[in-house]
């Protein structure tokens, strides 16, 4: 089924992820999040190749490239900011690699 058929509900930030996943915190939730979280990560790889190349490749035809850049751009996961919950592990990682380091 096309696009056009069927359209994409709007994309879910970090936020209400989290906000899901502390109103239903159990392991099936859990797992698909862990899947959105893989995506998400290959979204943010895809936005480091287009900032590295900064143009289509050869033999890529221009609309399919714009295609993928506003694509690539509109993810929400390239603004979000860091939840509390992954501020507190974001924090206990380093106070962990600063223990680490200071022996």
């Amino acid at each position: 089924m096309s696009e056009l058929a069927m359209p994409h509900r709007a994309p879910l930030n970090a936020a209400r992820l989290a906000e899901i996943y502390d109103e239903h915190p159990v392991p099936v939730v859990l797992e698909l999040l862990w899947e959105i979280h893989r995506l998400r990560a290959t979204i943010l790889r895809a936005h480091q190749v287009l900032s590295s190349i900064g143009h289509p490749p050869v033999g890529v035809p221009q609309i399919v490239w714009q295609t993928f850049v506003q694509t690539i751009e509109a993810e929400p996961c390239l603004r979000d900011p860091l939840t509390p919950r992954q501020q507190r592990t974001l924090e206990q990682l380093r106070g962990a690699a600063l223990r680490r380091a200071s022996r």
